[in-house]
């Protein structure tokens, strides 16, 4: 009885996996893109981050450290300091996609600091 059960319900567990494969032909390089939710994210703010091709966690300390490696801040000389950069985002192509950051950043001890961002992306 027990040798019938267990055989029973191999089978079912077996036509149930086989039912649920998750893709009948194999896949496509184009298949497999990968969209995010917030793109603009990726694009250097800063001008000097841009013109080292995007090499941002290179630098010293500035007020656009946020976006490459926060842990800058606690290393910065400055007491405080506010930044804005305006970036014409594919200025060959179209006209009205730009981006605009607004940041802010005030060293609260040695080796603390509080740091904030507000980025604008206009498509």
């Amino acid at each position: 009885m027990k040798n019938k059960i267990c055989t029973i319900s191999l089978g079912i567990f077996l036509c149930f996996t086989y039912s649920l494969s998750a893709q009948d032909e194999p896949l496509t390089p184009s298949d497999r893109v990968i969209t995010t939710a917030v793109p603009f994210l990726m694009i250097a703010g800063d001008a000097r981050a841009s013109g080292m091709g995007d090499q941002g966690v290179a630098t010293p300390a500035d007020a656009y450290s946020q976006q490459w490696n926060p842990a800058k801040y606690a290393f910065i000389i400055d007491q405080q300091a506010v930044g804005l950069s305006y970036t014409p985002y594919l200025r060959e192509l179209v006209t009205d996609i730009n981006l605009v950051q607004l940041l802010y950043y005030n060293r609260i001890s040695e080796l603390s600091a509080f740091a904030g961002s507000l980025p604008y992306f206009s498509l």
